[in-house]
């Protein structure tokens, strides 16, 4: 429906009101656990809404989907999408390239790595061992 704008049209006021009906039954008091969940987000405006935030205050989650965060940024804007990548607590990831692989590679912090290594010659075998700070996921990992 998003990205579609014929049909973006068409069905922006019905999905508006599906949306804010969603929003007005989550947010109440004593109501039972739920989960929202929302693919594609980018093609999704919410307005007034923060679904990362409110739906959390009644015992609610929510659980996002898009395909890169430079998509979010495009639709959201640079200030919105800052919001809802750094609330965001856990992350499944696939396979991402450039500013998202590194992203998420910040995200995810450092870790002491120790490193040995060994030289062999004909009189003497060494062992020297060091220690250095890694990503604990480098970016070259999410493009596998």
């Amino acid at each position: 429906v998003g990205n579609n704008p014929d049909r973006q049209n068409i069905y922006s006021c019905a999905l508006g009101l599906y949306n804010s009906r969603i929003v007005k039954l989550i947010n109440k008091k004593h109501q039972l656990k739920c989960s929202v969940i929302i693919d594609e987000l980018p093609t999704i405006i919410f307005g007034d809404w923060k679904p990362d935030s409110n739906g959390t205050k009644q015992q609610g989650s929510v659980l996002f989907g898009f395909q890169d965060f430079s998509q979010l940024r495009r639709d959201y804007g640079d200030k919105e999408s800052k919001v809802i990548e750094n609330t965001v607590g856990n992350i499944f990831s696939g396979q991402v390239v450039s500013e998202t692989a590194k992203t998420l590679s910040d995200r995810f912090g450092k870790v002491l790595q120790k490193r040995q290594s060994m030289t062999i010659n004909r009189n003497d075998k060494s062992t020297s061992i060091s220690t250095q700070m890694d990503s604990l996921i480098p970016p070259s990992k999410y493009l596998t």
